[in-house]
């Protein structure tokens, strides 16, 4: 299928400055970005809140080589073992750092999470890491020492301006998209689905 037709990648953002998060989540994701220095990650939080958005956005501005594997659906040994090692050992196109995104990382096995954390020092020189997950706490703290832990947390006086953003966002979408809507029924529709905007 053709990502185009999927709204979600069509319109995914490619830089943190056209995410929409919290000013205190933005600030700290475009420090990274100023400074060409993006560290191992663990991004938690709960579903659809953007932190693959926010891990994709970070590496694109930057140009990354990277690999996103879904741990729900590859979160095995073999996995790590070939695609992973294969890509983290080998030495990046553009010259600069590589990294892999491991979305869904709390469904890793306690097999896996062990092994991938000497993954992370063994390649810490050409490869960085970025992890997502809905429960920190499915992360053994061995991987969450060698990460720096960010929740995506919005707090009850960022969900207005946060909503305001989404709102307008989804407005042009639907507008370049020719599609018709009233105002009203998508500002409802976006306050039913608040947690879920990815």
């Amino acid at each position: 299928m053709n990502e185009e037709f999927l709204w979600v990648e069509k319109y995914r953002p490619l830089t943190i400055k056209d995410t929409i998060l919290p000013d205190s989540l933005k600030k700290t994701f475009q420090q990274f970005v100023d400074q060409k220095n993006i560290p191992n990650l663990l991004l938690s939080g709960g579903p659809g809140i953007g932190k693959t958005t926010v891990a994709r956005a970070m590496l694109e501005e930057l140009g990354c080589d990277y690999i996103m594997i879904n741990a729900s659906l590859n979160g095995n040994i073999d996995t790590l073992r070939t695609t992973i090692h294969n890509f983290a050992s080998s030495v990046s196109l553009s010259g600069g750092r590589k990294y892999v995104i491991l979305d869904e990382a709390d469904y890793l096995g306690h097999i896996v999470q062990p092994a991938l954390r000497n993954f992370m020092e063994e390649f810490s020189s050409n490869c960085g890491f970025i992890l997502t997950c809905n429960y920190v706490n499915k992360i053994i703290e061995p991987l969450q020492s060698r990460c720096s832990v960010v929740n995506f947390k919005i707090n009850k006086e960022d969900k207005a301006a946060i909503a305001v953003q989404f709102l307008k966002r989804a407005s042009d979408i639907l507008n370049k998209e020719n599609i018709p809507f009233e105002k009203v029924v998508l500002a409802e529709v976006i306050q039913r689905t608040y947690r879920d905007w990815e």
